[in-house]
């Protein structure tokens, strides 16, 4: 074995003594992941899943050439370059374009929200194009494959979901996509739930009670431990679980910096109002500060299915679109300011677009055919458009690219290889992802 990929017999200890499925295999390809570049600073991700399917055309690639069925209720507006208007909603996102990249030539083939999500967040097309609830057999999402290639146990959660679950209807209401799936329920994310922009806002209770210690809690944590050894015995992984979510808890508290970065008063009243004071802006510029806090992987979950606009689009896009915008480039600014862009990328996708034209009920269907997304920050090169659709956002025109190549992308900025192979609970290889590296964006 060559060094590149030598394990420690303490490595192998560990990862032995907290799972069943990878043994010596899953700690080799542990230590390959995450020696990638291991001389540099840590490279994040912040990933705003905007679930329901935004329109293409009424954000990132607006058709004012065309007849009023398809170019929609909304004018453009000019960015920094001359030949790139995006719709008129956008206007911080088009004051910021000189930092972000567009790619207009996204395509898949699922038309069912829960099927264009799972691909979206796994680049796995191995499913069916209907509703379905989350399963053990899912491809793992992005959070939880990074829990379980972590080369050692962090201070802070590895990766953080908020401020919600998606959810579909159902018996679990678990959206396929987001969880550790074959990979065991160990290396789910660590979810921060609520609103923080509330004034009542208090995250899991993150804070020790009078008199209480670092030392004692750690103390009393063993304790607990000793007291429910046999109990935890009982079953594997609901025991790695278990311990996994209460030392996870206890190390949030007792750190202080997940505690610290959750306090948004510790935030200027101008910065939070430029992210915008509602429940969207704030949970951004929250996952800005736990990105500051060490946390790796954020991913922001909108409301489900928000952005499912069968009628109405345009008193609609009226609500929702500004929100999300000013959040949005109230980042990509913030993190340029604090000189956090280049190692932090921010990834901005629905899981898929809406139809080139309008209904009679004012609105659009679902259209996977072909779609629009932005990045930015990581070595992404700003002020550019990658890819095209054609005259009327109907299809790709120019350089198709798939949910699997944008999460490739995002692996090699997090400095780990997408051929990097993970192990289900039978010991079967999966490449991370099959998607190839976008270097053209950079």
């Amino acid at each position: 074995m060559n060094q590149s990929t030598s394990v420690t017999r303490r490595e192998v200890l560990r990862i032995g003594a907290v799972s069943i499925f990878g043994g010596v295999a899953l700690a080799a390809k542990q230590a390959q992941a995450a020696n990638q570049n291991p001389s540099s600073s840590q490279k994040n991700c912040i990933f705003m899943m905007l679930q329901g399917g935004a329109s293409h055309h009424d954000l990132w690639d607006p058709k004012p050439e065309t007849s009023s069925d398809i170019r929609g209720p909304f004018e453009t507006i000019a960015t920094s370059d001359p030949s790139v208007r995006f719709g008129e909603l956008m206007k911080g996102s088009a004051q910021q374009f000189e930092h972000i990249a567009v790619i207009r030539s996204m395509t898949h083939k699922f038309t069912n929200h829960i099927a264009g999500t799972y691909i979206a967040q796994t680049g796995s097309t191995n499913q069916q194009d209907r509703d379905r609830e989350a399963h053990p057999n899912d491809f793992p999402g992005p959070a939880a494959a990074l829990n379980y290639l972590q080369e050692s146990a962090p201070s802070v959660p590895r990766s953080v979901s908020l401020p919600t679950w998606l959810s579909i209807p159902g018996p679990s209401n678990r959206m396929p996509g987001q969880y550790g799936g074959f990979i065991g329920a160990v290396n789910d994310p660590f979810l921060i739930e609520g609103d923080p922009n509330s004034e009542k806002y208090n995250p899991l209770s993150l804070k020790m009670t009078g008199g209480m210690s670092s030392p004692r809690m750690n103390n009393r944590l063993s304790l607990l431990k000793q007291l429910d050894s046999t109990a935890w015995a009982l079953e594997k992984e609901l025991q790695e679980r278990n311990d996994h979510l209460i030392q996870s808890a206890y190390e949030m508290v007792t750190d202080g910096r997940v505690r610290k970065a959750l306090d948004l008063s510790q935030e200027s009243d101008a910065v939070r109002d430029q992210y915008g004071r509602n429940k969207l802006g704030q949970s951004i510029l929250l996952a800005r500060r736990l990105i500051e806090a060490g946390v790796q992987y954020v991913g922001y979950n909108e409301f489900n299915q928000k952005w499912d606009t069968h009628g109405g689009l345009q008193k609609r896009y009226k609500q929702i679109v500004p929100p999300m915008e000013q959040a949005f480039s109230a980042l990509v600014a913030d993190l340029h300011q604090r000189g956090m862009l280049e190692d932090t990328l921010v990834i901005n996708t629905g899981e898929f677009g809406r139809t080139p034209k309008m209904n009679t009920k004012g609105g659009r269907d679902h259209w996977p055919n072909v779609y629009s997304m932005a990045l930015a920050g990581g070595k992404i090169r700003g002020g550019q458009v990658l890819g095209a659709s054609d005259n009327i956002g109907g299809e790709v025109a120019d350089h198709p690219v798939s949910p699997a190549d944008v999460l490739a992308t995002m692996w090699n900025h997090l400095g780990i290889n997408p051929r990097t192979e993970i192990y289900d609970r039978l010991n079967r290889p999966y490449l991370l992802s099959t998607g190839k590296v976008l270097h053209e964006l950079m």
